[in-house]
C-alpha cells in the first residue's frame, strides 16, 4: 500500500491530475498515465472510483479498502484545493 501512496504522490507532484468537475459532493479527476491515456477517478458523497484495472480488480475482494496510486494522486490534488479555499 506504501508503494502505492508514493507512486500517487510521484503523479500529483508531475502535475498528472487535472480536476474535470469539481462541487462539495462530487468531483472527477482526471490522471494521466502517460500523453495519450489517462484514468478518471470521482469522489461522490464520499465514495472513491478509479476506472483503471488495478482498482477494478482489487476492490471486487474487499470493496472499499482498496486505493490505487491514481486514487491517491486525485486526493493530493484535492487536499491542495481544500487548502486553497481556506485561504480565500
Amino acid at each position: 500500500m506504501s508503494n502505492r501512496i508514493i507512486e500517487g504522490y510521484n503523479l500529483y507532484q508531475k502535475g498528472s491530475v487535472n480536476v474535470k468537475h469539481y462541487e462539495d459532493d462530487h468531483i472527477i479527476f482526471e490522471v494521466k498515465k502517460n500523453d495519450t491515456e489517462s484514468y478518471i477517478v470521482s469522489m461522490i458523497y464520499g465514495y472513491w472510483n478509479c476506472d483503471c484495472a488495478d482498482y477494478a480488480y482489487r476492490n471486487q475482494k474487499q470493496p472499499g479498502s482498496f486505493y490505487c496510486k491514481h486514487l491517491q494522486a486525485a486526493q493530493f490534488k484535492l487536499l491542495d484545493i481544500l487548502k486553497n479555499k481556506e485561504r480565500d
